[in-house]
C-alpha cells in the first residue's frame, strides 16, 4: 500500500471513530440527492425494460404463442375451461410503460410522456384483442360450423 492510501485508511478511520465515539455527526445528503439518485435508478431499470419489451413488440417470439397453445390444448384435455388470452406485446410494453412512467413521478415529463404513451399501447392492445374476438366469432365459427356440421350432412 502507497503512503497515500495509507493515510486515506487512516483518516477514514478517524472520522468512524469521531462519529462512533464522539457524537460526531456524519455527513448527511441532501433530500434532493436522494430524490435524484432514486430518479437515475428508475431511469436505469426503466431503460433497460423498454428496450427489452420495444424488442419483444417489434419481434414477437412465436414459441410464446405456441406455448399458450399447448397449455389451452392440455386444459382443454383436462376438462379445464380456463379461458387463457394471448398476452398482446402491444399490452405489456404499455403496462410497463405505465408502470415506470409512475415511478418517475407526476412532476417528470418524461414520466408522463411514458404513461400517456403506455396507456395508448393498452388501448391498442385492447383493440387488437376486440379484433380476434370478432374474427373469431364472425369468420372462424361460421367456417369451423359449416366444416363439422353442415358439410357433413350434405355427405
Amino acid at each position: 500500500m502507497s503512503l497515500a492510501g495509507f493515510k486515506k485508511q487512516l483518516n477514514k478511520a478517524n472520522q468512524l471513530f469521531n462519529e462512533k465515539i464522539a457524537g460526531a455527526r456524519g455527513t448527511e445528503l441532501d433530500p434532493d440527492f436522494m430524490e435524484m439518485e432514486r430518479k437515475i435508478d428508475v431511469a436505469g431499470r426503466m431503460v433497460e425494460d423498454l428496450i427489452a419489451r420495444t424488442q419483444e413488440y417489434l419481434q414477437p417470439n412465436p414459441m410464446a404463442r405456441a406455448r399458450m397453445t399447448a397449455v389451452k390444448g392440455f386444459n382443454n384435455l383436462q376438462n379445464k375451461n380456463k379461458s387463457m388470452v394471448y398476452p398482446q406485446p402491444e399490452g405489456i410494453l404499455g403496462e410497463s410503460m405505465v408502470k415506470h412512467g409512475k415511478d418517475l413521478g407526476s412532476d417528470s415529463v418524461l414520466g408522463n410522456a411514458l404513461v400517456d404513451g403506455g396507456e395508448a399501447y393498452k388501448q391498442m392492445a385492447e383493440i387488437k384483442y376486440s379484433l380476434e374476438d370478432n374474427v373469431k366469432q364472425n369468420f372462424l365459427d361460421p367456417f369451423t360450423s359449416l366444416q363439422h356440421r353442415e358439410i357433413k350432412e350434405i355427405n
